[in-house]
């Protein structure tokens, strides 16, 4: 059995380099229903036997691109959300900054996330617990900070793939279990 992992292909979405809080929660927004750059994914010859894809317009474009099929879209494999980690008024914060943060304050649980580590976790579980896994071979297109995530519970359920630090858009990850 194998499960591809699949990043949505690159979002064509140009940042400003320093923002204020309110800033990053524009561009994020503006994020979401930006079109993607699509290229050429290496799909290693497998023939995928069913494909899910998140509900996001980047993830579908991209699952109708190296898909053809019937697509099951689920809002279950949306992005976690990244919202500012502080809110400011007047002070503009490097981009990456807010990213990043934003990222450190999901990991602890700040409540200025939307949604939690345990959330994102429980979200995980209840995708793969319903899935249909008498399909051999599964794809899977969502968005990197949930693959990143997704590809450690594969880990502790017995699937054995590549150790993913930096996800890429449109690069396909393959796990196996034997």
């Amino acid at each position: 059995m194998r499960i591809g992992l699949l990043r949505h292909f690159k979002v064509h979405c140009p940042n400003k380099r320093m923002m204020t809080s309110s800033e990053f929660r524009e561009w994020t927004e503006k994020y979401e229903v930006s079109k993607v750059i699509k290229n050429k994914v290496e799909m290693h010859g497998i023939q995928w036997d069913i494909c899910y894809a998140s509900d996001l317009p980047r993830a579908v474009t991209t699952a109708n691109e190296v898909y053809k099929g019937n697509i099951k879209i689920d809002s279950l494999l949306r992005e976690v959300d990244n919202a500012p980690f502080i809110h400011t008024k007047r002070i503009k914060l490097p981009f990456e900054v807010w990213h990043i943060c934003g990222r450190i304050a999901w990991f602890f649980k700040a409540k200025s996330q939307p949604e939690s580590i345990v959330g994102t976790k429980k979200r995980i579980n209840e995708f793969l617990d319903k899935i249909d896994w008498s399909k051999e071979n599964i794809l899977i297109v969502f968005h990197g900070f949930m693959i990143y995530n997704f590809h450690k519970e594969l880990r502790r359920r017995g699937f054995k793939g590549e150790r993913i630090r930096a996800v890429k858009n449109g690069v396909l990850y393959v796990f196996e279990k034997t």
